[in-house]
């Protein structure tokens, strides 16, 4: 066994503690700005404060804290860290006394003088003085490095503790989700009466129309079936054709293929009426929020052609910050029910992906139909 091996390496605990300590010293100029964040909480400079007070901690152990506690927890927060920088302030202040006091007596032993700060006359502080006050100050100097450590793990406890939702926000996220998932489990039920209505009125109908125009053939023998053959090539095409269409309202391929932007396109394209789309060129990486963002266009792009009478449709799709917003109006009559059969199933999807749906359609119009969906 080598030496390297048999002997601990000190070097990282000892910057580990010294990164330590140093973070935690370093929060008393986080004070001033802690305490005003505490008075104006949740306005500024409060959400700043507790960036800083993240990126703190995480110099210190080296985890990072990207979710802060929720808005209504953020003050108990920033008072809990200002008081514990308070007691770091006390605690550096009394290492501070003690270093002068310890550098005085020493001077005074070297030199035979007096020590100022308690009043010493000359040649009282001896080394024999010095002897007796190291181990009570080596002892206090260990309990003051102790309690900043103390604090350092004290202010990570208490983040967790602030961020970690209570018994009560965690009964009203279980009834939400409940919610949502019934919401969602109907939206789905009323897709698919949608689609199997879709096939019923439309492909079978058709099927069964081509099936008696080949029967007609059949029985009309080769003079006259040439008209009837065009005729059944022709309700064919129909038929490809609603089989598309009945597909795409599903899930267009293109979506998952190409993305976003490439289905919304698409979607532009398949639409009578003229749709302006605005799309940002940022690059979107979660397919969820995607998906979810090209159904809450589809369906309102749906509800204006039927319902609202527009002549004209906007998409806006913008993504940033963790979010993906897209915004469709038209300039149609308004009045659209949000609680609706359409609206109502894509306010479920949105809220599945804990996002958020906002409807805004006055009588006389336009109608404004915005989602906000989180994504990765």
């Amino acid at each position: 066994m080598t030496s390297a091996d048999a002997a601990p390496h000190p070097r990282p605990l000892v910057r580990d503690v010294l990164r330590m300590l140093g973070g935690t010293a370093s929060g008393i100029l986080m004070l001033p700005a802690a305490l005003v964040a505490v008075a104006t909480t949740p306005r500024p400079p409060a959400p700043r404060v507790l960036d800083a007070l993240a990126a703190r901690l995480t110099r210190i152990d080296g985890i990072p804290r990207r979710t802060p506690p929720r808005a209504r927890r953020t003050r108990g927060l920033l008072a809990v860290s200002a008081l514990l920088q308070l007691v770091v302030l006390c605690i550096l202040l009394l290492i501070g006394a003690g270093v002068v006091v310890g550098v005085q007596m020493l001077v005074a032993a070297a030199t035979g003088g007096p020590v100022d700060l308690f009043s010493a006359r000359p040649g009282r502080v001896t080394w024999a003085t010095i002897g007796l006050f190291v181990v009570p100050g080596l002892v206090l100097l260990f309990l003051a490095l102790s309690g900043l450590g103390g604090i350092a793990w004290l202010e990570r406890r208490m983040w967790d503790a602030f961020q970690r939702p209570g018994a009560g926000e965690l009964s009203q996220e279980v009834v939400r989700l409940h919610a949502t998932l019934d919401e969602v489990v109907d939206a789905v039920d009323a897709e698919r009466r949608r689609i199997e209505r879709d096939i019923h009125d439309g492909v079978q109908q058709r099927v069964v129309a081509l099936s008696i125009l080949l029967a007609r053939v059949e029985r009309s023998g080769a003079s006259d079936g040439a008209p009837l053959l065009r005729t059944a090539r022709d309700e064919t095409q129909h038929i490809l054709d609603d089989l598309r269409d009945v597909a795409w309202r599903t899930y267009p391929e293109m979506l998952q293929r190409d993305g976003l932007a490439a289905a919304l396109q698409s979607l532009r394209d398949r639409v009578a009426m003229p749709v302006h789309l605005e799309v940002d060129p940022a690059p979107i990486t979660d397919r969820a929020a995607e998906t979810a963002a090209y159904f809450v266009a589809s369906e309102a792009v749906t509800n204006a052609i039927k319902h609202a009478h527009a002549s004209a449709i906007t998409i806006r799709v913008r993504a940033g910050d963790g979010m993906l917003a897209v915004t469709i109006e038209d300039d149609g009559v308004g009045g659209a029910d949000a609680a609706g059969t359409g609206l109502s199933g894509i306010a479920s999807r949105v809220a599945a992906r804990d996002g958020r749906l906002d409807v805004r359609s006055p009588l006389g119009g336009p109608t404004v139909v915005e989602a906000v969906i989180p994504c990765g």
